[in-house]
């Protein structure tokens, strides 16, 4: 799971970047909210450099939070941003997928777009067995057109490097509903999220 430094989306000082990063994190909120049991426990597959990772101990403030990437760079920096001491985050391939590494809540956003095997990452993640789960990813072609008109990777047609996959809602919806149930879907533009629980 190699990811090129496309964070720089999370700590923009631009506003229209900022309203949109709010949006995405007020999605999030509204659908942790619409779980109808206690999270006492959150798994976060891919947290980068921990911006997720920082609004789940924000919003779950009694769950306990662990988070992995393969980027120790990126793990290095998630680390001095989180909030707890006890937030455990660690180095491993989220193809390398362990009981250890359940919760009640598997939370895996702008990540599967990066993989050259989402399909394996998704079965995974779905063999854990956790009732929740919550995903994000680029609304395609949405995202592309947004960073054309911007100036960004012209070359690649407006595509962000390293990004191998490409869903619409509607795919993307299709695509995790072959391992999970959808619970609902969210559209905080110009992404698509999703939360889902285990088929078991």
């Amino acid at each position: 799971m190699t990811r090129c430094n496309n964070h720089e989306k999370y700590d923009s000082k631009n506003p229209i970047a900022q309203k949109l990063i709010n949006g995405f994190m007020l999605s999030i909120t509204d659908l942790v909210k619409a779980i109808p049991t206690p999270i006492h426990s959150v798994t976060e597959c891919g947290c980068g450099q921990g911006h997720v990772n920082q609004h789940i101990e924000f919003l779950l403030p009694n769950a306990k939070v662990q988070g992995f990437d393969i980027n120790l760079n990126d793990l290095n920096i998630a680390k001095e941003r989180k909030i707890r001491v006890e937030t455990n985050l660690y180095q491993k391939s989220i193809y390398d997928l362990s009981e250890n590494d359940s919760g009640d809540l598997i939370v895996c956003c702008e990540v599967l777009e990066h993989l050259e095997n989402p399909d394996l990452a998704l079965k995974k993640m779905a063999n854990l067995n956790a009732p929740y789960y919550l995903f994000s990813v680029p609304n395609e072609p949405i995202w592309r057109i947004l960073n054309f008109i911007r100036g960004k990777y012209i070359k690649g047609w407006g595509n962000t490097p390293d990004h191998c996959n490409h869903w619409s809602t509607k795919q993307f919806t299709s695509f995790v509903s072959k391992e999970l149930d959808i619970i609902e879907v969210k559209k905080p533009f110009p992404w698509s999220m999703i939360l889902a629980k285990s088929k078991s």
